[in-house]
């Protein structure tokens, strides 16, 4: 069988998707609703107006969840003793299957929720009442918030930096996804947790030993020699150091969890 087959890939992304819809369509009808529930906590609270930044806050928190998620509710039982035979036998290559995976957890799935989201938002805007008084493009300083989230100097390239640490989460949860067989997404955030918890008890007492008026100097000679001359400059390179960051972990993370499907035995 060839590594990688076009008819064959469109017939694995036809399968995916009936999966998509049959085992995760509820659910992200139940994740597009978020701005709904938002819609009456703010009609419970005295009709008091939800801005519009808590809005985006929240159609964020709903896409993000989605692309953790979904690799864990389409393709839950691909690591599984027995059941995961389904997927080991689909008349299909690994890279074909991968892709298909990548395609729906990286970009279908949450961009579903995404317009899905904005469109409730939308029409719980279109209602005379109710606490949303705004639509979520009318906000005049929308483009500069998206500025201070990239470190960047236009809001696309903000944006793109949105999109690249929601392929890292996506990644993340994939990789997960092949670990775990039991409990997958609570074991995911457990262990995250318990990680994040190790690093703060390492990092925080060597971050307070550090005589950082001693070594300012030698920061700052670190920063001549990176072409760190101003602050427009130091803003582009925490931006590009992030970029690159969140792409590198996506490849990576992406790149185990093909390796560990490759060398699954059912």
């Amino acid at each position: 069988m060839k590594n990688f087959e076009f008819n064959r890939f469109n017939k694995v992304v036809v399968r995916d998707f009936h999966n998509t819809y049959s085992l995760f369509g509820m659910s992200m009808l139940i994740i597009m609703m978020i701005p709904a529930f938002v819609w009456l906590m703010g009609l419970a609270v005295n009709d008091s107006v939800v801005e519009v930044w808590s809005r985006r806050n929240f159609i964020s928190m709903a896409v993000y969840l989605t692309a953790a998620i979904s690799s864990m509710k389409i393709y839950g039982s691909c690591n599984l003793v027995g059941k995961g035979n389904y997927f080991a036998m689909l008349p299909a290559s690994l890279c074909e299957k991968f892709t298909s995976m990548v395609v729906y957890c990286f970009v279908v799935c949450p961009l579903v929720v995404f317009v899905g989201s904005v469109a409730v938002d939308t029409i719980l805007t279109l209602l005379p009442f109710g606490p949303y008084k705004e639509y979520l493009w009318q906000v005049p300083d929308w483009m500069s918030q998206l500025n201070t989230l990239g470190g960047y100097t236009t809001g696309f390239g903000a944006f793109v930096l949105l999109i690249f640490r929601l392929f890292a989460v996506a990644s993340l949860f994939m990789l997960a996804n092949t670990i775990f067989k039991r409990n997958k997404f609570v074991k995911t955030i457990l262990w995250l947790m318990l990680i994040v918890f190790a690093l703060i008890i390492i990092i925080v007492p060597i971050m307070h030993h550090i005589n950082w008026p001693e070594h300012w100097n030698w920061i700052v000679k670190m920063a001549e020699w990176l072409g760190i001359k101003s602050q427009e400059t130091l803003m582009h390179f925490i931006y590009w150091s992030r970029l690159l960051g969140n792409a590198l972990v996506t490849f990576i993370f992406s790149f185990i969890a093909y390796r560990r499907l490759k060398k699954m035995q059912y």
